[in-house]
């Protein structure tokens, strides 16, 4: 009879601190439509919903951070080879990887702090039925209160990392997708990642130059000659070759209000032509870089030269 008794008072606190929050929220005076809003997020807060419960269709569909449209239009398109784009996916693979290790420690954490509050109430309960004066019976109530809140807490907060390792896997899954599909255009270009890098800077220093040639005053910047002469000569003069041309087009074409209008249209003629094996412009990229690339980053590659050097 004395624990029901006991189990009744903490009962009555409970509701007590929940009262308090409900009078601070009927103590303001809100207009009719206003309180129509305020009863309805009284229910929600009282049945203790989380943002999962309350639109679970549209949290299915709609991630937490950019969309995958987003992600290929800001992330990727502004790259002008294959190669550059796969290193951009990888890049983000590994962040999405990691928010989903994130995501996956802190369901973790969520679902093993609700156990040990559990743990905890229990081992009060214990001590509030066993406590022989009123004085210890009140503090063992109180810190049953204190610990219900923390409860509620966690078990919101466990609801939200299940949806965040949801959100993190799709995302992961995307990016796996992109990397494929990139890694598949690098196969079908033939190139390596260097003989890449002199279409990259070949395009990217054009298309600098059409975009200051199409809303300047028809010149190109300092900065960027100054960035452009660090190029080895042959790139050096098909980039000049180029703004050459696409200040010509400009004259005849009239294209002054479309920066990109004339530099996709002729791509293929501003795009440097492979001369040969490695061989750009009648530039040997080897004898620029004055040596072969090769696949270092390889564990496989590492071994071999290991073991070769091992039977030396």
């Amino acid at each position: 009879m004395e624990k029901g008794k006991e189990i009744a008072k903490f009962e009555d606190l409970n509701k007590r601190v929940e009262n308090k929050f409900v009078q601070l929220v009927k103590s303001e005076e809100y207009p009719l439509e206003v309180r129509e809003g305020v009863n309805e997020v009284m229910n929600i807060i009282s049945q203790e919903k989380s943002i999962t419960d309350l639109y679970p269709e549209e949290l299915a569909e709609i991630p937490i951070s950019q969309s995958h449209f987003q992600d290929q239009c800001v992330q990727y398109s502004q790259h002008y080879t294959p190669h550059k784009k796969l290193r951009q996916a990888l890049m983000e693979m590994q962040d999405r990887i990691n928010a989903l290790y994130a995501a996956k420690t802190g369901q973790k954490k969520a679902v093993l702090k609700v156990e040990r509050i559990k743990f905890e109430i229990e081992n009060l309960e214990n001590e509030l039925l066993n406590a022989e004066t009123e004085y210890e019976k009140r503090r063992w109530m109180l810190s049953i209160a204190e610990k219900e809140v923390d409860l509620e807490e966690a078990e919101r907060g466990l609801k939200d990392a299940s949806h965040l390792i949801k959100d993190a896997m799709l995302k992961v899954v995307h990016q796996k997708k992109l990397v494929e599909r990139y890694r598949k255009q690098v196969e079908e270009s033939g190139l390596s990642y260097e003989e890449s890098e002199v279409i990259y800077y070949v395009m990217y220093f054009t298309k600098e130059a059409c975009v200051q040639i199409l809303s300047g005053d028809f010149n190109v910047d300092r900065g960027t000659y100054g960035a452009i002469s660090q190029l080895p000569k042959p790139i050096r003069m098909k980039i000049l070759n180029n703004i050459s041309f696409m200040k010509h087009k400009v004259r005849e074409e009239g294209w002054s209000q479309d920066q990109d209008y004339l530099f996709k249209v002729y791509w293929d003629k501003l795009v440097p032509k492979k001369t040969g094996p490695g061989e750009f412009e009648g530039m040997k990229l080897t004898e620029h870089l004055s040596f072969n690339p090769v696949k270092l980053l390889s564990d496989d590659i590492e071994m071999n030269i290991y073991e070769d050097q091992e039977k030396d």
